[in-house]
């Protein structure tokens, strides 16, 4: 299956050509057959099987297809399939016709997919299809997974109790009232949620903020996240004052960002980026944002954002931040 490395344009061995492939791909085709394929030292595993763990390894999205008529299948292929379908789900195929269908549809989805907005609410993160925000209420619909409805549902039937939710978005952190959760179930299985929240306003940050050591609020709001981030030690004159320097992020949900897949990591990172700097009135917006591949215990991040808006007369200032992150 993989004999032709010198179409790769440059010298490697067979072995870092085709995991240089898989590092440099969003997405990974498994297309499996009869043959198991070469044995490779020093464990043994044929070049498609180091191909899956290190797809898998690096968070890539893994789609694996099975012929469904391999009767001289080898052995070794139908123990690799057992270890494949522990991790993912695994589709069969008739024929070359029936393949490249389902492969399309597959890549379809996906591209869909990566265009449907990340959001956060409350304390759930999802992926969007549409968005309708008036300003004074906003409307989601989604696809969602049987946990993210059911503890929404659950909210909704809290009948006596006042529920008021955070919503963010790539652009937007609000707070609002939780007036409605409809599921609505169509022909096919296929299953939609509506939120909708009213009596939204923008969140409540920080009414008093103060400065020490010489640096303003929003100076240690910048030290605060290069430390976060870069691990920037603050200066001695913060001395004792040091909670000054806080962001406003949550470091657990930001944690658990950073060991997301490459393809949700960005996003949602951004999320929870925005949920503490502008949920807390430490920023008035997030105006770029950056996510590198994780690279073992590192993702490179770049970062701006702009102060409040405390003075009308007064443009605010945006501050850069550019660093290697390492696994909080």
């Amino acid at each position: 299956m993989r004999d032709a490395f010198e179409e790769f344009g440059r010298d490697a061995d067979a072995e870092e050509a085709y995991l240089t492939q898989v590092d440099a791909s969003t997405i990974y085709v498994g297309i499996l057959n009869e043959l198991y394929g070469r044995p490779n030292p020093p464990d043994g595993d044929s070049a498609t099987e180091m191909e899956f763990r290190r797809a898998r390894e690096a968070g890539r999205r893994v789609n694996i297809y099975l012929a469904a008529q391999a009767s001289a299948r080898e052995g070794a292929l139908s123990r690799f399939i057992d270890r494949v379908r522990f991790f993912v789900t695994t589709e069969n195929y008739t024929d070359v016709t029936d393949l490249t269908g389902r492969v399309r549809r597959r890549l379809e989805e996906l591209a869909a997919e990566a265009l449907s907005p990340w959001i956060k609410l409350g304390d759930l993160v999802f992926r969007a299809d549409e968005i309708d925000d008036t300003g004074a209420t906003i409307a989601v619909r989604a696809r969602v997974s049987e946990e993210i409805a059911h503890q929404l549902e659950a909210l909704r039937d809290q009948r006596y109790r006042h529920t008021r939710l955070r919503f963010v978005s790539r652009n937007r952190v609000a707070d609002g009232d939780l007036a409605a959760v409809r599921r609505t179930t169509r022909a096919g299985g296929t299953e939609e949620l509506a939120v909708e929240l009213a009596n939204v306003r923008p969140p409540q940050g920080e009414a008093m903020r103060a400065g020490t050591g010489g640096h303003s609020a929003d100076e240690l709001v910048e030290l605060g996240m290069r430390s976060l981030f870069a691990r920037a030690p603050l200066p001695n004159s913060v001395g004792p004052l040091s909670f000054l320097a806080g962001t406003g992020i949550n470091a657990q949900d930001l944690s658990q960002a950073f060991e997301l897949p490459n393809e949700m990591a960005e996003a949602v990172t951004r999320l929870v980026i925005a949920d503490g700097l502008v949920g807390s009135g430490r920023a008035r917006r997030i105006v770029s944002f950056s996510l590198g591949p994780r690279d073992g215990d590192t993702r490179r991040v770049a970062l701006e954002w702009e102060d409040p808006h405390t003075y009308v007369n007064v443009t605010p200032e945006r501050r850069y931040l550019e660093a290697e992150w390492r696994r909080p």
